[in-house]
């Protein structure tokens, strides 16, 4: 089996998905999946396979039970994965779709692996297989569609949600942006992780000024807290600048970013920050490092952080200079006053001068982690994201572009000082909104 997606956050990376087959086969399941095939040689020429119906019918069997997971996996996989196991997460998934119905499609990806769809009462639920001496040998959830869903029902279940939310999803075409769905789209939330975004449009557009080059070596300076994997890095270490861009969009390394944003400084940081659009910019002047944020939020640094919070924006870039290596590490608190911030539309602008002007390297890099399960982001022609989370804060923000042509931005933000987000439901929500903008499903087999 498999768990929910969680996209990139600033602590808990063993939360993020480009963790997650790991964090799966810690747990000793065998998994198949078109990665792990995609490094073993040819094989040929799939044709349908009635071992593939009989696996498809097993999963169904196994969602329905009682059934014996003895008579329906491999012994490899019933030596690693518990039942009670397997009943948490089936009941898990009827809890949130209602009850397995039916399969509705069996598709071969290799001599060795499918992809089955079976209708629950509320979804679709997509399963990759894997298949050995005629019984599974591997299961991963890899997506669902809701039935009947709309983005109406979207937006009002986003809504619903504890805390404050923030959403907006603009088409963007040659005249412009044009909102398709929008909830307090203007109001200031914290954004997490999403920041970086800032930082990847000011390498952007110092590349195609022709003031820097992807090829530019930087030493791996600004060591910081997880997310990431860099910090464990030697001090110092010789670093592309598309190399630690691409750690910072796409597995939201502090470590990089941190990097980047001591080279490239905050004049040029300010003005990107402008230049985009935000509504407040100063919310955003000082850009600060994830050092920063966490130092400021200690409780040692209370005096420090009073004066930062009185001060003018030049002031607080002094007082950061003074602070230095003062500002380290502890738990993230206090969103509502150091953080950094934005509104649903101010990274939607952000997101759509991406899309205008951005050089096909940052395209490339926003594409890495999508944030969504594979079966939802496969249904789009391109799909770039970046999101962000800390206890409190839930940032999801994409650009897209359907494989019929049309393009959009959506960010959507939720904010609850005072508890933590249901991270895997807020990818569902997000999963169920990108399948509504990208249309119906093609015809399956």
């Amino acid at each position: 089996m498999s768990f929910p997606f969680v996209p990139s956050e600033v602590e808990g990376p063993a939360r993020r998905p480009h963790q997650l087959l790991a964090t799966i086969a810690a747990l000793g399941l065998a998994i198949t999946s078109p990665i792990a095939h995609a490094q073993t040689p040819p094989v040929p020429a799939v044709t349908p396979s009635p071992a593939f119906d009989q696996g498809a019918a097993s999963v169904l069997a196994l969602l329905r039970g009682p059934a014996s997971a003895s008579d329906i996996f491999n012994p490899a996989f019933v030596a690693a994965v518990p039942e009670a196991q397997l009943a948490q997460v089936v009941a898990g998934l009827k809890a949130q779709h209602g009850e397995a119905q039916a399969v509705v499609a069996v598709r071969p990806m290799d001599a060795r692996s499918a992809s089955v769809d079976i209708r629950f009462d509320r979804a679709i639920v997509t399963f990759t297989i894997g298949m050995l001496d005629g019984k599974l040998s591997g299961l991963f959830i890899t997506g669902t569609r809701t039935e009947g869903d709309s983005l109406d029902k979207i937006a009002a279940d986003i809504a619903a949600l504890s805390g404050r939310t923030g959403l907006v999803v603009q088409k963007l075409t040659d005249k412009g942006a044009e909102t398709v769905i929008a909830r307090n789209a203007d109001e200031r939330f914290a954004i997490a992780s999403v920041f970086k975004l800032y930082v990847l449009a000011e390498i952007d557009r110092a590349v195609r000024a022709g003031e820097r080059k992807w090829s530019d070596v930087l030493p791996l300076t600004q060591k910081s807290h997880p997310s990431g994997i860099s910090q464990d890095w030697p001090d110092n270490a010789p670093m592309t600048l598309q190399t630690l861009a691409t750690l910072m969009i796409s597995v939201s390394d502090n470590s990089a970013t941190d990097t980047l944003i001591a080279a490239i400084g905050q004049k040029r940081l300010a003005a990107i920050v402008r230049a985009s659009g935000h509504a407040q910019p100063s919310d955003m002047i000082p850009l600060l490092s994830t050092q920063q944020v966490t130092g400021l939020k200690m409780p040692a640094n209370t005096g420090l952080r009073d004066r930062f919070l009185a001060a003018d924006d030049a002031a607080q870039t002094r007082l950061l200079a003074e602070a230095g290596d003062t500002l380290r590490l502890k738990k993230p608190n206090q969103i509502d006053t150091i953080e950094w911030f934005a509104s649903p539309a101010d990274i939607a602008r952000l997101l759509a001068m991406l899309e205008r002007e951005g050089d096909p390297v940052t395209r490339a890099i926003l594409k890495i982690n999508p944030g969504i399960p594979p079966v939802n982001a496969g249904r789009w022609g391109y799909l770039g994201y970046k999101g962000g989370s800390e206890p409190g804060i839930m940032a999801m923000s994409f650009l897209l572009r359907s494989k019929t042509g049309e393009r959009y931005v959506v960010s959507a933000l939720v904010n609850n000082p005072a508890a933590d987000i249901d991270q895997p439901g807020f990818v569902t929500l997000m999963a169920r909104l990108l399948d509504q903008l990208a249309g119906p499903p093609a015809t399956r087999p």
